[in-house]
């Protein structure tokens, strides 16, 4: 079975990122609390049951502190348990995510009447930590459309031939900085 779960800012596109696991034949499910992941891997896991071969799982700072703090040890534990398990962490720019809430009618999940929405950013980027630190894949998609980070997240999560290698050569130039997304 393999488990990949997907986190990130608001408004960095998580919701597009599972729709492309889902397009590739995963059964997804969006902003599941973590003590509800750790439920469902329990009860999907000794199963063996075929739906459940790919699972997506989205991950949002509506959890509470302490339950994205456990994320890296239910990570490790699902992997002891013979689960390949794999966390994609989606950040955007503050800048970016102000535009992006701005040309839209939802409002930040942590914002309230007390707390504004760069405030809820800073915040929410402080309870993804450990997530993030954790994360196997970050992507930037601060100057990344739609349909580059579907491409993005297809060609890095799409099953690939055993021992087969995946190499992604892309041309910059340097009078607009090097790109955000370069590994190397």
């Amino acid at each position: 079975m393999r488990l990949v779960i997907i986190s990130g800012v608001s408004g960095s596109g998580k919701s597009g990122a599972l729709h492309v696991l889902g397009d590739l034949g995963f059964y997804c499910t969006d902003n599941i609390p973590v003590p509800l992941l750790k439920s469902f891997a329990a009860e999907i896991v000794p199963r063996n049951d075929p739906a459940f071969e790919q699972v997506g799982i989205g991950l949002d700072a509506r959890s509470r502190p302490s339950d994205l703090a456990e994320v890296p040890a239910l990570v490790q534990r699902l992997r002891a348990d013979g689960l390949s398990c794999e966390i994609i962490f989606l950040q955007t720019d503050t800048k970016v995510l102000l535009s992006r809430f701005s040309e839209t009618r939802r409002k930040h999940p942590l914002t309230d009447g007390n707390t504004g929405l760069e405030e809820a950013i800073a915040k929410e980027r402080e309870l993804h930590a450990p997530v993030i630190n954790t994360a196997e894949l970050v992507i930037d998609t601060t100057r990344m459309s739609v349909y580059a980070l579907r491409e993005q997240i297809r060609e890095r999560v799409a099953p690939r031939a055993p021992g087969a290698i995946s190499i992604l050569i892309e041309s910059f130039g340097y009078k607009h900085g090097l790109p955000p997304n370069a590994d190397f």
